[in-house]
């Protein structure tokens, strides 16, 4: 079902952009063409609260809160066009925080009060944050750490603003819908 959808998504994408190509008149409107492009958008992004630039990937993931919940799984999961599943948690931090994460997925962890998240806000390993049980995956996403069907613990050193983001490849046997447990 899903890849009928990706093919479906594909085609109205491919049909759109050739109808745009082949237009026999220059339209002078830049509201028009600012239309146009918010249209494509809205047909290449996945639902979501938060901007998210991942390295080779830009998306949009729901946001989870968790400053407050000690465990849990994120509510909301955010699904990109190649199947990919996505969410962040956001989290307020004061110098003893710990976060264990425990599933198969990649973890980035941002520095921000608020989103969009970018390469600037990449927190930075062992300085903002420490990180434990996983392996390093500089290659697949900067600055990213991969966990396989075992626990990462990442302790914040910082007292500040936190987002854990997790991207999860499905065929790769990875989820987004992690479990964490929270502590302050």
């Amino acid at each position: 079902m899903n890849s009928l959808s990706t093919k479906f998504k594909t085609v109205v994408l491919l049909a759109l952009l050739g109808g745009f190509t082949f237009q026999c008149e220059k339209k002078k409107d830049d509201q028009t063409d600012m239309a146009v492009l918010l249209g494509l958008v809205a047909l290449t992004s996945s639902a979501g609260d938060c901007p998210v630039s991942a390295g080779r990937y830009n998306l949009n993931t729901w946001t989870n809160d968790i400053t407050g919940t000690t465990s849990g799984t994120p509510a909301q999961l955010s699904r990109i066009g190649i199947g990919h599943v996505t969410t962040s948690m956001k989290l307020t931090a004061d110098g003893s925080t710990s976060l264990q994460v425990t599933g198969s997925s990649y973890i980035l962890v941002y520095k921000s009060n608020s989103c969009p998240l970018g390469a600037s806000n990449l927190a930075t390993r062992g300085g903002d944050y420490t990180i434990s049980g996983g392996v390093d995956s500089n290659s697949e996403f900067p600055n990213s750490w991969k966990i396989a069907n075992q626990t990462a613990t990442i302790t914040f050193t910082g007292s500040t603003g936190f987002y854990v983001f997790i991207y999860a490849i499905p065929d790769r046997s990875q989820s987004a819908a992690v479990t964490y447990t929270f502590s302050q």
